[in-house]
C-alpha cells in the first residue's frame, strides 16, 4: 500500500515538474519577444533652427494723450449770444467759437471812455495851470489820479468785453458741444473739449533695471486695440527725473505723428521699447519649446550610429518671443532640425520618421 502510494506522488511530481518546465520556457520566450519588440517611430514635423538679427525689446504698456488738451470754458459768466462751431469740428488757433451777450459791457464802455476824456480834458487844462502856479500841487495830482482811474476803468471793460469772446487757444478738433443758444453759463463751466491730435504722446514706464538702456530719441513700437494689427511708431522725447520710490518704475513720453488721425487720445498702447545695440539670436516657431520645471527644452533632429532618425532632448535658454518666434539664447545651434509637431508623444532619444509634406 505505502509502495503504491509513493510511486502515485511521484509520478504527480514528475507532471508537475514537466507542466512547469513547459510554462517557463513559455515565459522566457514571451520575455525575450516583448524584449526584443520596438514601438514604431513617432511621426513629426520639423524645422530647421535660423539665425536672425533681432533688436531687443522692452515690454510695456501704455497710454496716448493729446499734445495739448483742455475743457474749453468762459472767464466769465453770461448769456450764449452766438455759437459759431460744431461738435467734432477742426479749428485753428484764434477761431472764433462763442459769444456771450456782452449788451452791459458795451454800454458800460461808452460812459468809461466818456469819462476818461473828461478826466483827460481836465488833466491837461490842470497841467497847464500847474506849470503857471495857478493851481496847487495837490489838485494837480487830483486831477493826475482821476485820468488814471478812468483810463483804468476802460481797460478793465474792454478786458470783460474781450473775455465774452471764446477763441480757439491752438488748432485742434473739438469735441462734443456741450452749450446751446440762449443758455447762461458760469465762468468755468466746460463748453467743449479741444484737442492737438496732429501729434500724440505715449506716456507709460518701465521697471528700473532698464534704466541704462533708455535715451532720448529711442525708437517706440505699439498697437492699439482698433489696430490690433499695425505697428506705429514714435520716438522718446523725455524720460522722467527720478524713479518712482513705490514702483521702483520710471515714466517715458514719446511723440508719434498721427497726421492720418487714426489714433485718439486715451487709446490704450501696447509699447515695445527697442533697444540700442541688436543680437543675432537662434530661433525657433514656440511650438517646438518643451516647457517643464526642469527646463526649458527642444528636440532636435539626427541619426544615430545605425543611420535612423531619433529626436533627442537639449535643454536651451529661452529669451524673448515675438508672435509664434521664440529666441533661443542658448542651447542649440543655428541649422539643427528641431521638432514642432508631435513633441508631447516623444521621449529623449525615440526613434521618429518625418510627416510627409
Amino acid at each position: 500500500m505505502f509502495k503504491r502510494s509513493a510511486l502515485v506522488i511521484g509520478g504527480l511530481l514528475i507532471l508537475l515538474l514537466v507542466l512547469g518546465g513547459i510554462k517557463y520556457q513559455q515565459i522566457q520566450q514571451g520575455m525575450a519577444q516583448l524584449a526584443s519588440f520596438a514601438p514604431p517611430p513617432a511621426t513629426i514635423s520639423v524645422v530647421e533652427a535660423k539665425s536672425e538679427q533681432w533688436r531687443p525689446e522692452i515690454a510695456s504698456v501704455g497710454t496716448l494723450t493729446a499734445k495739448a488738451g483742455i475743457e474749453m470754458s468762459a472767464e466769465v459768466s453770461g448769456l450764449v449770444e452766438g455759437l459759431y462751431f460744431r461738435s467734432g469740428q477742426k479749428v485753428n488757433k484764434g477761431d472764433l467759437l462763442l459769444q456771450l451777450d456782452d449788451g452791459v459791457e458795451q454800454a458800460n464802455l461808452q460812459s468809461y471812455r466818456a469819462q476818461a476824456e473828461l478826466a483827460k480834458v481836465k488833466f491837461e487844462r490842470n497841467q497847464t495851470m500847474f506849470e503857471r502856479r495857478n493851481i496847487s500841487e495837490t489838485e494837480f495830482d487830483e486831477s493826475s489820479a482821476n485820468l488814471k482811474v478812468a483810463l483804468a476803468a476802460v481797460a478793465q471793460t474792454e478786458a470783460t468785453i474781450d473775455k465774452k469772446a471764446v477763441t480757439a487757444p491752438f488748432s485742434g478738433v473739438l469735441g462734443i458741444r456741450k452749450v446751446d443758444l440762449g443758455q447762461y453759463v458760469q465762468a468755468g463751466e466746460s463748453l467743449v473739449t479741444l484737442q492737438d491730435v496732429s501729434s500724440l504722446y505715449a506716456d507709460f514706464s518701465v521697471p528700473e533695471q532698464y534704466l541704462p538702456s533708455l535715451y532720448v530719441g529711442q525708437t517706440v513700437l505699439f498697437r492699439t486695440s482698433a489696430y490690433s494689427d499695425v505697428d506705429f511708431q514714435g520716438k522718446v522725447i523725455a524720460l522722467d527725473a527720478k524713479v518712482d520710490e513705490n514702483t521702483r518704475n520710471i515714466a517715458i513720453r514719446a511723440e508719434v505723428p498721427n497726421s492720418d488721425g487714426r489714433l485718439t487720445p486715451g487709446m490704450y498702447a501696447d509699447i515695445r521699447l527697442l533697444k540700442r545695440d541688436p543680437i543675432n539670436p537662434v530661433t525657433v516657431p514656440s511650438t517646438a519649446i518643451t516647457y517643464s520645471p526642469f527646463g526649458d527644452a527642444v528636440f532636435v533632429v539626427r541619426k544615430d550610429n545605425e543611420g535612423q532618425l531619433r529626436a533627442y532632448r537639449q535643454y536651451v535658454k529661452v529669451g524673448e518671443r515675438r508672435g509664434d518666434t521664440v529666441a533661443v539664447m542658448s542651447g542649440l545651434t543655428a541649422g539643427e532640425q528641431v521638432v514642432t509637431a508631435g513633441t508631447m508623444k516623444l521621449a529623449n532619444e525615440a526613434l521618429v520618421q518625418l510627416a510627409k509634406q
